[in-house]
């Protein structure tokens, strides 16, 4: 059988560090039946002399700064490949990540997504082992729960740059929104599941990089909060039944969590409430704890146990009911 057409698409914006990589990467896959297609999506940095020794061997679409999706999207419009693979421009592949995902296709042509996993590297490729650790015990809950839309709804832990895609899919399921700042994917994620199956190689075959430009706080939140608010209105329009109802459920605790990380804390109490009236037991969940805390406590008390709590956990962004991104 004839190894399809992958088309790798890496989107990038001023990473003119890393993008090099990336693309060597990309081109030491043991498979060689590869087109790759770099979107430079409006780079002021050094980023265009960087793909300037790769001329010839890939292909470059350059744009005016759109965003991510807009990107990868534009990037999709332009591959010939029957699979479509992501690759962000600061991640590195190990050079079989494709071969595998391959033969996950080949044996399961119900599969419409594959992914993998990762480990976290710092800027200079080296791994970051409490990252990494955490990351894999996540991963581990994942592959427990499934990637369905109601767990993917409850925590989503899967990167782009794992992610091998069939063109028929990406066509059925339509292209990332651009109107989501971050968590583009995790929305994408969640629509793909609704008309195919996500299969998983149990495998480190991604470098995801930990750096200082990674995206900003403000992005994780509204694009978060958009997220939701989004497939809470798609749920809207589905039947009512138990497992929709858990999904909701999982949104309004998303929600919780990504006010509650930004600040505001009253926002978060009044997302939890309506999780509350859905399944009452989250309140004696220990991952919403803090939560239900703030829904009995007064404001002042919680907030000053609260800064207390931060001195010495050093809480971040990142809090344990989000997906995790780049």
């Amino acid at each position: 059988m004839l190894t399809p057409l992958v088309s790798v698409i890496i989107a990038t914006y001023n990473r003119d560090l890393f993008v090099a990589q990336a693309i060597e990467s990309a081109q030491n896959q043991t498979v060689n039946n590869i087109e790759i297609i770099v979107v430079d999506d409006g780079s002021t940095d050094s980023t265009p002399q960087m793909l300037a020794p790769f001329s010839g061997h890939i292909r470059v679409v350059r744009q005016s700064n759109q965003g991510r999706s807009a990107a990868r999207n534009a990037g999709v419009s332009h591959a010939r490949g029957d699979i479509i693979a992501f690759l962000d421009s600061d991640d590195i592949w190990v050079p079989d990540k494709l071969e595998k995902q391959l033969s996950v296709f080949s044996d399961r042509p119900e599969v419409g997504l594959v992914h993998t996993l990762t480990d976290v590297v710092d800027g200079n490729g080296s791994r970051i082992y409490q990252q990494t650790r955490r990351r894999w015990h996540l991963y581990q809950r994942a592959l427990e729960r499934g990637y369905t839309y109601e767990a993917m709804s409850e925590q989503c832990i899967m990167f782009l740059s794992t992610v091998a895609v069939r063109r028929d899919c990406w066509r059925r399921v339509g292209p990332m929104d651009v109107g989501i700042p971050a968590f583009e994917d995790w929305d994408w994620y969640l629509r793909a599941v609704m008309s195919t199956e996500i299969a998983t190689v149990p495998e480190v075959l991604v470098h995801f990089r930990h750096h200082t430009d990674n995206t900003p706080s403000h992005e994780f939140f509204e694009g978060r909060v958009r997220t939701c608010q989004k497939h809470l209105a798609l749920l809207e329009e589905r039947p009512k039944s138990a497992r929709n109802d858990r999904a909701r459920r999982n949104f309004y605790l998303q929600l919780a969590g990504a006010h509650y990380v930004a600040g505001s804390v009253a926002s978060a109490v009044q997302w939890m409430r309506k999780a509350v009236r859905l399944t009452p037991t989250v309140l004696l969940h220990p991952s919403y704890f803090r939560y239900s805390l703030a829904m009995f406590l007064p404001a002042g008390i919680f907030n000053g146990m609260r800064w207390i709590s931060r001195q010495f956990s050093h809480e971040t962004s990142n809090d344990s009911t989000s997906a995790y991104r780049s």
